[in-house]
């Protein structure tokens, strides 16, 4: 059993020394495959943002007051200080590595704000689902960049900033209530940007040369 165990390890060791500059005794995951599951990991997380955003106006906001005063629950987005694209013109013009820069940005300014969510509903898991979801995104995107950059691991990001906490009491706080609501739409803002951006790059590598996404 034994020997039968060194024999195996040593025939591993051989075919690693054997093996030419760039070659992996275990394959890699195609381009194809990191892209494709960074797109899903992003539909899904805007999406459960999305809802919780929706799960919040039903519970806190009076129904006359989500669509006539719309613009009274307006905040400023932190990710309007930073030069990520817009438009799907603007984006289309960006390279890969760029837009992979303004996600990981977008992901990492909500990593700790999410944290705080726990305590705005009755759901006390929601925080840690909505910041595990975030991660495995982050995870994903450094393998793009990864990938893109012959394996170096460098950092990205292009700014460090996070946003606010949630305020933990909007059913007695009308002030913790509005801020909450902006916090919520710029997060919905944002993850939209991100699904955006990773959809536009699968298409174009991908798809089609004149993608439209």
């Amino acid at each position: 059993m034994a020997s039968g165990l060194c024999s195996s390890l040593g025939l591993l060791l051989i075919i690693c020394l054997q093996s030419p500059p760039g070659f992996s005794a275990f394959p890699q995951i195609p381009l194809a495959s990191l892209l494709n599951n960074a797109v899903i990991r992003a539909q899904h997380l805007h999406q459960f943002v999305t809802d919780t955003y929706r799960d919040y106006e039903r519970t806190f906001i009076r129904e006359d007051k989500r669509y006539s005063n719309k613009n009274s629950y307006a905040m400023f987005c932190y990710s309007e200080t930073i030069p990520a694209p817009t438009d799907k013109d603007n984006t289309h013009q960006r390279s890969d590595i760029d837009l992979l820069r303004f996600s990981l940005t977008l992901i990492q300014s909500w990593m700790t704000p999410v944290q705080s969510l726990n305590r705005l509903f009755t759901n006390q898991l929601l925080g840690t689902a909505v910041f595990e979801k975030l991660r495995d995104l982050e995870e994903g995107l450094y393998a793009l960049m990864r990938e893109l950059d012959d394996g170096n691991a460098r950092n990205f990001g292009l700014l460090t900033f996070t946003y606010d906490k949630f305020d933990p009491h909007p059913d007695i706080d009308d002030e913790a209530r509005i801020k909450n609501y902006g916090l919520l739409s710029c997060f919905k803002k944002d993850m939209h940007k991100v699904e955006t951006y990773l959809k536009v790059m699968k298409c174009r590598r991908f798809v089609e040369s004149n993608c439209m996404v």
